[in-house]
């Protein structure tokens, strides 16, 4: 990965540095058999080799596949339109490519990257023969009658001569003089608002920071306004726009990162237009673990912002939610004739590609379950919250008695194989998938029907580990991401990653996070598409399987929010450092201001000098919950506590690096970090 020289942006009396960070598609040295080797592995050998080699970190993940190259898009959150930027530069019907080539050719001569990781605007450079380089930038602005204008430019460098060529695709009118920098800047003023604007982060691994906040940017850049859009491209069809993770996803890592207004709009927006009178979503094919977690997402708003008028407002239509998914219970417990360990579970939909089947509309998923079940308990959580205790007991004891029925269904629905515990994704499906990519369906169950059943936090955590074991042992992920047939499909991979977090799955769940930003999202340009590749192209390159989507889009921001601090659910407990690497606490340190949590803002610092590591915590003022901090340590490094000073009582786990502690509001923990046995 590379940093291109600083370039330098003037408009009036502002002048602009920007640093722009550019880079290949790695292409070189992969042989076919590599990619064999990959594709008939029932283990995630990838993993184990970059584990071996200590803490992963973004430049040593991204050597060991090449990378994806495909679109990317620009776009202003005025104007519903978007441009799509194509990976030679081209834009279709109105701008052709920076340099005629073929693909084989450009993927060896191009590097792909934004403006600065401040500014995450599309850049594109090749180098040519003789020492000649093309380079294009891309924007876009709201033209004079309140349309999309996409401003493009060019430059051609060749020794200390440069020719320079503003462009406005699409367009009848050409740029006028200064019209392109004055709307870097513009673009620039912005970003630092929208930065401003979200939870403070400094130091640690600084590049990581960036591409995360940027991820973010475009995922919210996707949509139209407060409405919906799954994607650019592929995704941007009216069919798409009421799929549901669109808005649970970006609406999650908008809360997580303390963007609050934006998150209700969006929340909002999707309320009032696609939610029905009876409770369903106006979508072609939601899943019933969908309508748990839309409640949960607004659970979370209201605790996080204690935002009780909200509350008011909107209970009226998420009750149309809750009832409906009450309804279907009830209906199941009645039924005599349900299926053996299906009584009182939910059957439906698990996932909107299978909508055209009646068969699967009426079988049994404990996806969906166990996400009913977290959605109506927050939803009685916050009844408590808002003082109708009486309307939350009693919703409090049906989501007990439904819990206890889907937790006896899945002790008496899993098998024994082998030495293994096999827990399969419905009462009905028992039979053991052998390799989770073996069809089609087994394919659907890894990537998605067993991540919600294990997400949604009301399984015992011995289920859990078992799930991810039996994924990780029978061919499920490829760098911990989530393997689809013979390609990689993430979009709903940050329920695994909540998974791993909550039961210390700390390795793959820090590994993850690194390759999902390298290998499932475009060389460069950070565009998130759903599906990718694993096998590349004949250029050598991977390639974009299915358009880019929102859900992917936020995978990273939200996973490094995770990282530093996690809520558990369903105990007053504060998870401080989860999956925080030690190398990020090295040099200045890391420093995070304002992380919110449901008891109120946290502040952060972790440090190292030597073998010393400082975490400094400023929690909320008689905060009643108990805080578990994890000392980041590298692989084989062991830990000793010298020192908590702020802290009422605390309890130190030396084996798991782990001091436990209530107390507050300044708390200094002190502890010794040996170097890793090698």
């Amino acid at each position: 990965m590379t940093q291109q020289d600083a370039l330098t942006v003037s408009a009036g009396a502002d002048h602009l540095e920007l640093h722009p960070r550019l880079t290949g598609a790695n292409v070189e040295d992969f042989e076919p058999a590599f990619f064999d080797r990959l594709l008939d592995a029932r283990t995630d050998i990838l993993a184990e080799q970059v584990l071996a080699a200590g803490e992963p970190d973004l430049a040593r993940v991204a050597a060991v596949l090449p990378g994806v190259v495909g679109y990317t898009f620009v776009g202003h959150s005025g104007v519903d339109e978007r441009a799509i930027i194509e990976p030679d530069g081209s834009i279709e019907g109105d701008l052709g490519p920076l340099a005629e080539m073929p693909r084989e050719e450009l993927v060896r001569r191009a590097r792909w990257g934004i403006l600065d990781p401040r500014l995450p605007l599309p850049m594109l450079r090749i180098d040519l023969s003789e020492g000649r380089t093309l380079e294009q930038i891309a924007l876009a602005v709201i033209g004079a009658e309140g349309e999309l204008r996409v401003l493009v430019r060019r430059r051609e460098l060749s020794g200390d001569d440069e020719r320079v060529e503003d462009l406005a695709p699409g367009s009848e009118q050409p740029p006028a003089p200064g019209e392109f920098d004055a709307a870097i800047i513009d673009a620039w003023h912005w970003a630092c608002d929208w930065r401003a604007r979200t939870s403070g982060l400094s130091g640690g691994d600084a590049e990581l920071n960036d591409l995360a906040l940027a991820s973010l940017w475009l995922g919210d850049l996707t949509m139209r306004g407060r409405h919906p859009r799954y994607g650019i491209g592929t995704y941007d069809r009216f069919k798409d726009h009421g799929f549901p993770p669109t808005v649970l996803h970006l609406g999650l890592c908008l809360l997580e990162w303390g963007r609050l207004a934006r998150a209700a709009g969006i929340i909002d927006c999707y309320l009032d237009a696609f939610v029905s009178e009876e409770g369903t979503f106006v979508y072609y094919g939601p899943a019933v673990a969908e309508y748990g977690q839309l409640l949960a997402l607004a659970a979370r708003y209201v605790e996080l912002t204690g935002d009780m008028c909200w509350w008011m407002r909107r209970q009226s239509v998420l009750r149309r939610i809750w009832r409906r998914l009450l309804g279907l219970r009830r209906e199941s417990v009645a039924d005599e004739s349900a299926p053996e360990h299906a009584r009182g579970l939910i059957a439906g939909l698990p996932e909107a590609d299978y909508h055209g089947s009646d068969e699967q509309w009426r079988e049994y998923y404990y996806a969906g379950d166990a996400w009913a079940v977290r959605g109506l308990g927050d939803m009685a959580r916050i009844l408590r919250l808002a003082g109708q205790r009486a309307e939350a007991e009693v919703l409090q004891a049906e989501v007990d008695e439904y819990r206890r029925d889907l937790l006896a269904s899945v002790e008496a629905a899993s098998v024994e194989v082998g030495g293994a515990v096999y827990v399969p994704p419905g009462p009905t499906q028992r039979s053991p998938i052998e390799r989770m990519t073996q069809d089609r369906h087994a394919s659907y169950c890894n990537y998605r029907y067993f991540a919600e059943m294990v997400s949604a936090g009301v399984l015992e955590p011995e289920t859990v580990r078992r799930v991810i074991a039996w994924r990780r042992a029978h061919g499920g992920e490829l760098l911990a991401m989530t393997r689809f047939e013979d390609h990689l499909d993430d979009w709903p991979v940050l329920n695994w990653a909540r998974a791993m977090l909550e039961v210390g799955d700390v390795e793959r769940y820090q590994l993850l996070l690194y390759a999902h930003l390298a290998h499932h999202q475009c060389v460069g340009w950070l565009s998130a598409p759903e599906q990718v590749s694993i096998r590349p192209d004949d250029s050598g390159a991977r390639y974009v399987w299915a358009g880019q989507v929102v859900p992917c889009q936020v995978t990273v921001p939200l996973m490094l929010r995770w990282s530093l601090l996690y809520e558990l659910r369903d105990e007053e407990t504060l998870l401080v450092a989860p999956a925080a690497l030690h190398r990020w606490t090295e040099g200045e340190g890391l420093s995070a201001r304002g992380l919110l949590t449901r008891w109120g803002p946290v502040d952060l610092s972790l440090r190292s000098e030597g073998a010393t590591l400082t975490v400094s915590l400023s929690l909320p003022g008689a905060m009643p919950a108990g805080v578990r901090l994890r000392i980041p340590r590298p692989p084989g490094a062991t830990v000793t506590l010298s020192s908590v000073t702020g802290a009422t009582e605390h309890h130190w786990d030396a084996e798991a690096g782990v001091v436990t502690f209530r107390g507050g509001p300044m708390v200094r923990v002190v502890a010794q970090v040996s170097a890793a046995a090698r």
